[in-house]
């Protein structure tokens, strides 16, 4: 038995050893621009964001004192506005108050005008006797109507004729205190009574040697007109109703009522 020894260390190579750099030497020094660049940019940015945020800070800041300020604004017009509210319905009910307080007078029909109308519109051959009032009658044109607020007359009398009766309906028709279209004979009829001449006086037309006659008795309805009596103030002066155009032009000149 034997053994083999082999030695690698004799037969290797020596090499002469290449001097590198080492990992431990230190780099050169380059250009540091582009770092410095980088840097400021950052910088910069940062710099930009954080200024916007504290100007957005300051806005809202600003927009929430505007906001304060304009609630407060609008809690106090919207007390103005309650108050406004609150005079207009004052407005409103004095302006009720004296509409209806203008429509009483626009209503009212003296008599004392009524009757001086009646007087100035009797022709001859016509005696009054009674007027009263009455609650009137539905218009003929308009069966399914009311009658007028203001009521009517009823007139009873006595005439020589029935053709003086006829003529006394035509002129109350033409007067404007009445309703034209409601001025009707509502009865006539010849009485059987003979008159004296000498104590109650003549007919027109009655020969003077006559010794009696008779007259014939009439009731005539008539409704007030529905015109208001600020239209009717020239007629309403004429017939003595001073007092009551007084207060109408009143009303008109304070506002209350228009008049022609």
């Amino acid at each position: 038995m034997y053994g083999l020894d082999i030695n690698f260390l004799k037969d290797r190579e020596i090499r002469p050893v290449e001097q590198t750099a080492g990992a431990g030497s230190a780099a050169p020094v380059g250009d540091r621009r582009p770092l410095y660049i980088g840097l400021f940019v950052g910088v910069a940015a940062l710099a930009m964001v954080g200024g916007y945020w504290l100007l957005l800070q300051q806005q809202i800041r600003t927009l929430a004192a505007q906001e304060s300020d304009l609630d407060a604004q609008i809690t106090a017009i919207e007390g103005q506005i309650q108050e406004i509210e609150n005079i207009r319905a004052q407005i409103a009910l004095v302006d009720a108050e004296n509409q209806a307080f203008a429509n009483v007078f626009n209503q009212i029909r003296p008599w004392s005008a009524i009757l001086q109308e009646l007087r100035q519109r009797t022709p001859n051959g016509i005696q009054l006797g009674t007027v009263r009032q009455t609650a009137g009658v539905v218009p003929p044109d308009n069966p399914e109507g009311q009658a007028p607020r203001a009521g009517g007359i009823e007139i009873l009398g006595t005439a020589c004729d029935f053709d003086d009766i006829n003529d006394f309906v035509l002129v109350l028709q033409r007067s404007p205190l009445l309703d034209s279209q409601t001025v009707v004979i509502d009865s006539s009829t010849r009485q059987d009574e003979v008159q004296n001449p000498e104590e109650v006086g003549r007919c027109p037309g009655t020969p003077a040697d006559a010794r009696g006659y008779t007259l014939v008795a009439y009731t005539i309805q008539a409704n007030l007109t529905n015109i208001p009596a600020s239209q009717l103030l020239e007629t309403l002066d004429r017939q003595g109703a001073v007092g009551l155009g007084t207060r109408i032009r009143a009303l008109r000149d304070s506002g209350v009522i228009d008049t022609p």
